[in-house]
Protein backbone atom coordinates (compact mmCIF):
# COMPACT_ATOMS: atom_id res chain seq x y z
CA UNK A 1 0.00 0.00 0.00
CA UNK A 2 1.33 3.41 -0.88
CA UNK A 3 0.68 6.44 1.28
CA UNK A 4 1.97 9.68 -0.13
CA UNK A 5 1.91 13.05 1.63
CA UNK A 6 0.95 16.12 -0.42
CA UNK A 7 2.19 19.09 1.54
CA UNK A 8 4.70 21.81 0.80
CA UNK A 9 5.67 25.15 2.20
CA UNK A 10 4.05 28.39 1.12
CA UNK A 11 7.21 30.34 1.88
CA UNK A 12 9.17 32.25 -0.72
CA UNK A 13 12.84 32.38 -1.59
CA UNK A 14 13.19 36.15 -1.58
CA UNK A 15 13.17 36.46 -5.35
CA UNK A 16 15.78 33.78 -6.01
CA UNK A 17 14.89 31.00 -8.39
CA UNK A 18 14.36 27.88 -6.30
CA UNK A 19 16.58 24.88 -6.80
CA UNK A 20 15.58 21.27 -6.25
CA UNK A 21 17.37 21.36 -2.90
CA UNK A 22 15.53 24.53 -1.85
CA UNK A 23 12.15 23.06 -2.72
CA UNK A 24 12.86 19.87 -0.76
CA UNK A 25 14.11 21.87 2.23
CA UNK A 26 10.95 23.97 2.18
CA UNK A 27 8.76 20.85 2.17
CA UNK A 28 10.65 19.37 5.12
CA UNK A 29 10.54 22.56 7.19
CA UNK A 30 6.82 22.94 6.64
CA UNK A 31 6.16 19.31 7.55
CA UNK A 32 7.92 19.75 10.87
CA UNK A 33 5.63 22.69 11.63
CA UNK A 34 2.40 20.94 10.63
CA UNK A 35 0.38 19.13 13.28
CA UNK A 36 -2.13 17.41 11.00
CA UNK A 37 -3.50 17.39 7.47
CA UNK A 38 -6.63 16.29 5.62
CA UNK A 39 -6.14 15.60 1.92
CA UNK A 40 -8.76 14.75 -0.68
CA UNK A 41 -7.14 13.07 -3.65
CA UNK A 42 -7.70 11.16 -6.86
CA UNK A 43 -5.60 8.05 -7.47
CA UNK A 44 -5.08 6.44 -10.85
CA UNK A 45 -3.29 3.10 -11.09
CA UNK A 46 -2.03 1.79 -14.43
CA UNK A 47 -1.14 -1.89 -14.45
CA UNK A 48 1.83 -3.15 -16.48
CA UNK A 49 1.43 -5.12 -19.72
CA UNK A 50 -2.35 -4.71 -19.97
CA UNK A 51 -2.15 -0.95 -19.36
CA UNK A 52 -5.56 -1.23 -17.69
CA UNK A 53 -6.18 1.74 -15.41
CA UNK A 54 -8.37 2.27 -12.36
CA UNK A 55 -9.28 5.63 -10.85
CA UNK A 56 -10.66 6.21 -7.38
CA UNK A 57 -11.21 9.18 -5.07
CA UNK A 58 -10.23 9.16 -1.45
CA UNK A 59 -9.34 11.05 1.70
CA UNK A 60 -6.20 10.89 3.82
CA UNK A 61 -5.90 12.00 7.45
CA UNK A 62 -2.31 12.48 8.61
CA UNK A 63 -0.25 13.18 11.69
CA UNK A 64 3.45 12.72 12.29
CA UNK A 65 4.60 9.50 13.89
CA UNK A 66 3.32 7.33 11.04
CA UNK A 67 -0.32 8.02 11.88
CA UNK A 68 -2.59 8.00 8.87
CA UNK A 69 -6.03 6.95 7.71
CA UNK A 70 -6.78 6.38 4.02
CA UNK A 71 -10.43 6.08 3.02
CA UNK A 72 -11.52 5.07 -0.49
CA UNK A 73 -14.63 3.43 -1.85
CA UNK A 74 -13.18 -0.08 -1.71
CA UNK A 75 -11.08 -0.05 1.45
CA UNK A 76 -10.07 1.78 4.61
CA UNK A 77 -6.48 1.61 5.88
CA UNK A 78 -5.77 2.92 9.38
CA UNK A 79 -2.59 2.96 11.45
CA UNK A 80 -1.58 4.62 14.70
CA UNK A 81 2.09 3.88 14.08
CA UNK A 82 1.92 0.64 16.05
CA UNK A 83 -1.12 -1.28 14.78
CA UNK A 84 -2.69 -1.26 11.33
CA UNK A 85 -6.23 -2.14 10.27
CA UNK A 86 -7.29 -2.88 6.70
CA UNK A 87 -11.05 -3.03 6.14
CA UNK A 88 -12.54 -4.21 2.85
CA UNK A 89 -16.32 -3.64 2.71
CA UNK A 90 -16.85 -5.96 -0.28
CA UNK A 91 -15.77 -8.98 1.76
CA UNK A 92 -16.67 -7.43 5.14
CA UNK A 93 -13.22 -8.40 6.39
CA UNK A 94 -10.78 -6.61 8.70
CA UNK A 95 -7.10 -7.57 8.75
CA UNK A 96 -5.22 -6.43 11.85
CA UNK A 97 -1.42 -6.45 11.95
CA UNK A 98 1.54 -4.69 13.47
CA UNK A 99 2.49 -1.56 11.55
CA UNK A 100 5.25 -2.47 9.13
CA UNK A 101 7.49 0.19 7.65
CA UNK A 102 8.31 -2.00 4.68
CA UNK A 103 9.55 -1.39 1.14
CA UNK A 104 6.00 -1.07 -0.23
CA UNK A 105 5.13 1.85 2.03
CA UNK A 106 5.89 5.50 1.46
CA UNK A 107 4.92 6.94 4.81
CA UNK A 108 5.02 10.71 5.38
CA UNK A 109 7.81 10.47 7.95
CA UNK A 110 9.97 8.18 5.87
CA UNK A 111 9.54 10.05 2.61
CA UNK A 112 9.62 13.69 3.66
CA UNK A 113 12.36 13.40 6.26
CA UNK A 114 14.37 10.93 4.18
CA UNK A 115 14.82 13.24 1.19
CA UNK A 116 17.50 13.96 0.02
CA UNK A 117 19.42 11.29 1.96
CA UNK A 118 17.38 8.50 0.31
CA UNK A 119 16.80 10.06 -3.14
CA UNK A 120 18.62 11.85 -5.91
CA UNK A 121 16.52 14.94 -6.67
CA UNK A 122 16.58 16.78 -10.00
CA UNK A 123 14.58 19.81 -11.13
CA UNK A 124 13.67 18.68 -14.64
CA UNK A 125 11.48 21.57 -15.77
CA UNK A 126 10.15 24.99 -14.81
CA UNK A 127 7.16 26.76 -16.27
CA UNK A 128 6.67 30.45 -15.57
CA UNK A 129 3.46 32.38 -16.13
CA UNK A 130 1.67 35.46 -14.87
CA UNK A 131 -0.96 33.40 -13.06
CA UNK A 132 0.71 30.02 -12.83
CA UNK A 133 4.24 28.81 -12.12
CA UNK A 134 5.10 25.14 -11.80
CA UNK A 135 8.19 23.05 -11.22
CA UNK A 136 8.67 19.36 -11.95
CA UNK A 137 11.01 17.29 -9.77
CA UNK A 138 12.23 13.77 -10.40
CA UNK A 139 13.26 11.67 -7.39
CA UNK A 140 15.30 8.52 -7.91
CA UNK A 141 16.09 6.19 -4.98
CA UNK A 142 19.76 5.91 -4.10
CA UNK A 143 19.33 2.31 -3.00
CA UNK A 144 19.36 -0.38 -5.66
CA UNK A 145 17.01 -2.41 -3.44
CA UNK A 146 14.24 0.19 -3.34
CA UNK A 147 10.82 -1.01 -4.45
CA UNK A 148 10.20 2.45 -5.90
CA UNK A 149 11.78 3.13 -9.28
CA UNK A 150 11.06 6.86 -9.54
CA UNK A 151 8.79 9.66 -8.31
CA UNK A 152 7.83 12.73 -10.31
CA UNK A 153 6.36 15.69 -8.43
CA UNK A 154 4.49 18.65 -9.89
CA UNK A 155 4.95 21.63 -7.56
CA UNK A 156 3.15 24.95 -7.94
CA UNK A 157 4.76 28.33 -7.52
CA UNK A 158 3.44 28.65 -3.97
CA UNK A 159 5.23 25.36 -3.14
CA UNK A 160 2.12 23.21 -2.96
CA UNK A 161 2.50 19.76 -4.50
CA UNK A 162 -0.25 19.32 -7.07
CA UNK A 163 0.42 15.74 -8.11
CA UNK A 164 2.82 12.83 -7.82
CA UNK A 165 3.58 10.03 -10.27
CA UNK A 166 5.16 6.93 -8.76
CA UNK A 167 6.60 3.99 -10.70
CA UNK A 168 7.55 0.80 -8.87
CA UNK A 169 9.75 -2.14 -9.79
CA UNK A 170 6.71 -4.06 -11.09
CA UNK A 171 6.15 -1.26 -13.63
CA UNK A 172 2.89 -0.31 -11.93
CA UNK A 173 2.28 3.43 -12.17
CA UNK A 174 0.41 5.40 -9.51
CA UNK A 175 -0.72 8.98 -10.06
CA UNK A 176 -2.02 11.01 -7.11
CA UNK A 177 -3.71 14.35 -7.73
CA UNK A 178 -4.62 16.62 -4.83
CA UNK A 179 -8.18 17.97 -4.94
CA UNK A 180 -8.10 19.78 -1.60
CA UNK A 181 -5.76 20.22 1.37
CA UNK A 182 -6.47 21.42 4.92
CA UNK A 183 -3.82 21.63 7.63
CA UNK A 184 -3.82 22.02 11.42
CA UNK A 185 -7.53 21.29 11.80
CA UNK A 186 -7.06 19.72 15.24
CA UNK A 187 -8.87 16.45 14.62
CA UNK A 188 -8.45 13.89 17.44
CA UNK A 189 -6.12 10.89 17.51
CA UNK A 190 -9.19 8.66 17.62
CA UNK A 191 -9.21 9.09 13.83
CA UNK A 192 -6.35 6.58 13.84
CA UNK A 193 -8.30 3.89 15.67
CA UNK A 194 -10.62 1.39 14.03
CA UNK A 195 -13.47 -0.70 15.44
CA UNK A 196 -14.49 -3.60 13.16
CA UNK A 197 -18.15 -3.37 12.06
CA UNK A 198 -20.62 -5.82 13.55
CA UNK A 199 -20.49 -9.11 11.72
CA UNK A 200 -17.14 -8.45 10.05
CA UNK A 201 -14.62 -11.27 9.76
CA UNK A 202 -11.54 -10.28 11.77
CA UNK A 203 -8.13 -11.73 10.85
CA UNK A 204 -5.52 -10.82 13.47
CA UNK A 205 -1.96 -11.35 12.25
CA UNK A 206 -0.24 -9.87 15.28
CA UNK A 207 1.98 -12.04 17.39
CA UNK A 208 0.85 -12.01 21.01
Amino acid sequence: MICFFFLASASAFAGDKPTAANIVKSIQENYRQTDDAIIQFTQTVVLPLSKVSKTIDGTVYLKKGNKYRIETGDRTLVTDGRTSWLYMPASNQVVIDNFRDDKNTISPDKFLLGVPSDYYVVLISSKFGDDDTTYTLRLTPKSDNSFIRSIKLLVSGNWTIRSAEISDMNDTQYTYTVRSLKVNTGFPNSRFEFDPPNGAQVVDLRQH
